[in-house]
């Protein structure tokens, strides 16, 4: 199974449970993981519906996606953490470097400008 380099991959911003995420469908070398973020791999549901089951360290079966994130989701006793919702992907694409380097309130700040933006063409 292949691994890639985590700063050289793309990313889309997403919140799940009200904290933000970088999200890339691609399975990441965690050795190219800053030691700033948290990474979790994403399990699709049995149904392959492309929904948020489940976030572990490692995903074998049903990978969905690999997020990283500035701070850590509790995982229960067996490793795992169950969203309540799905990901909401929020329009932005964005680099490793510009993840990290920024705020929350940058980041959520370049989402209510995206959204503006979109959201201007529309009569």
């Amino acid at each position: 199974m292949a691994a890639f380099d985590a700063k050289k991959e793309g990313y889309e911003l997403g919140e799940i449970d009200g904290k933000l995420v970088a999200f890339t469908n691609m399975r990441l070398n965690r050795q190219t993981i800053p030691e700033s973020l948290y990474c979790y791999d994403i399990r699709d549901s049995d149904n392959l519906d492309g929904s948020c089951a489940e976030l572990k360290t490692h995903v074998m079966v049903n990978h969905w996606g690999t997020v990283l994130c500035k701070k850590p989701f509790e995982l229960d006793k067996s490793g795992s953490y169950y969203p309540e919702n799905n990901m909401d992907y929020l329009g932005v694409s964005l680099s490793l470097d510009e993840f990290q380097e920024s705020s929350e309130e940058e980041l959520r700040e370049s989402v209510s400008i995206k959204n503006r933006t979109s959201m201007s063409g529309i009569s």
